[in-house]
């Protein structure tokens, strides 16, 4: 390809065709010529967008040689500058779509404008190389010619001399002029003053000068218009010469238009997949590790609380609390064990409350929160504080106190 570019600069027609369908095919030929349908972006880019894509720096350079070649193959044309960034947009745009064809790219619109930006620094940098290298006007090339012959001088005229001794006759008397008198006026009030003869008529020797200046004014309108009409003129010859490449190219761009609206609007195919026989199985992808399953709450689990004091009331103390599978507390005697259950009962992951009848003797009222809400296996670590009250039948507050449990696993 970059041979093909080096001759295309030459102003060889054939390796820039050859390079346009070569640069086309190296995007199929990378996946073996299998190919879809593109399912392309067509949204416009917003500024920010249009900054960012600015920053593909290679797009931009390789599209400004390719519209420099392109420039070189129109150079017989007029508006070789406008063909040239045609066939760089349409080049970008086929680019686009064989990228959406095989997959080794996006489709999308605004990958045009570095393509774009690429063309017109080129443009800019070519028009200003032509600017520099015109030759200025007052250079001119001017072949010498032979020197022309002097031309032969015009015979001079002279005057007649009479001869001598021959008296030239006299001019022809001039007849006097004969002045008519005006008519008696006879008309009373003062008579009018007749001009004489020898008095020459009056007349305005310098014009005004807005009367001066409007015919140069018109005179150069009509220079303007005259070249106006010249230039249509050679732009209506020029078009008129070249009609047929302009129809061909109108054509050729619908045509390319058409087709790559069509090409957008089909669903996207997925290509298939053969299936290749006794081909060993993939191994199968590796999977995150499951995560740990959570600790079980101390509010859940099974076993006794024993306080760090064991209190005495009325001939009973107070050995141990219980709040899995069922809540109850427990009271020994000096022969015999009391256990009595707990009809209000909540039982929460941070807190407990409980509110036990105690026969005989009153209420058992515990309000306690566990210290930590996973369950431990320390056996000399408090895990549950609570505010331990006993009442009487009458209401009176027999016991009241803050204690500390241990946890033991159930027997």
């Amino acid at each position: 390809l970059a041979l093909l570019a080096l001759i295309a600069l030459r102003g060889k027609r054939w390796a820039y065709l050859e390079f346009v369908v070569l640069g086309l095919l190296y995007f199929p030929a990378q996946t073996h010529f299998r190919v879809h349908a593109p399912k392309c972006e067509q949204l416009l880019p917003t500024m920010h967008v249009l900054v960012l894509s600015l920053h593909s720096y290679a797009y931009i350079a390789l599209f400004a040689g390719f519209y420099w070649m392109s420039w070189v193959q129109f150079r017989r044309s007029d508006a070789r500058g406008i063909w040239a960034l045609l066939a760089t947009l349409l080049v970008g745009a086929l680019v686009e779509i064989a990228e959406g064809m095989t997959g080794r790219g996006h489709c999308r619109v605004r990958d045009l404008v570095p393509d774009a930006a690429g063309a017109l620094g080129a443009a800019l940098l070519l028009a200003v190389w032509s600017r520099l290298r015109r030759k200025p006007a007052y250079v001119r090339l001017v072949r010498p010619h032979p020197a022309a012959a002097p031309h032969p001088a015009a015979p001079t005229s002279r005057a007649v001399v009479p001869p001598r001794g021959v008296v030239p006759p006299p001019p022809p008397p001039v007849p006097p002029r004969r002045v008519v008198p005006p008519p008696a006026d006879f008309a009373s009030g003062p008579s009018p003053v007749t001009p004489s003869a020898d008095i020459a008529p009056t007349h305005e020797v310098a014009p005004r000068e807005s009367i001066a200046a409007r015919p140069a004014v018109v005179q150069r309108l009509q220079t303007i218009l005259g070249r106006l009409r010249e230039m249509l003129q050679r732009l209506w010859m020029t078009i008129r010469g070249r009609r047929r490449t302009i129809v061909v190219g109108v054509v050729l761009l619908a045509l390319v238009g058409t087709g790559a609206f069509v090409i957008l609007r089909l669903r996207a195919v997925a290509p298939g997949v053969t299936e290749q026989p006794n081909a060993a199985p993939p191994p199968p992808a590796l999977q995150p590790p499951p995560p740990p399953p959570p600790r079980p709450l101390q509010s859940e689990a099974e076993g006794y609380y024993e306080p760090t004091y064991q209190f005495t009331v009325s001939d009973r103390r107070f050995t141990r609390l219980t709040l899995r599978p069922q809540p109850f507390v427990t009271f020994s005697r000096i022969v015999t064990r009391q256990e009595v259950g707990c009809e209000d009962a909540r039982i929460g992951p941070a807190a407990v409350h409980l509110r036990c009848e105690l026969e005989s003797v009153g209420m058992v009222t515990i309000d306690g929160q566990f210290t930590s809400r996973s369950i431990t296996n320390r056996l000399d670590a408090p895990v549950l504080n609570a505010l331990i009250t006993i009442t009487n039948t009458r209401g009176e507050t027999l016991f009241r106190a803050r204690e500390s449990f241990y946890w033991h696993a159930p027997d």
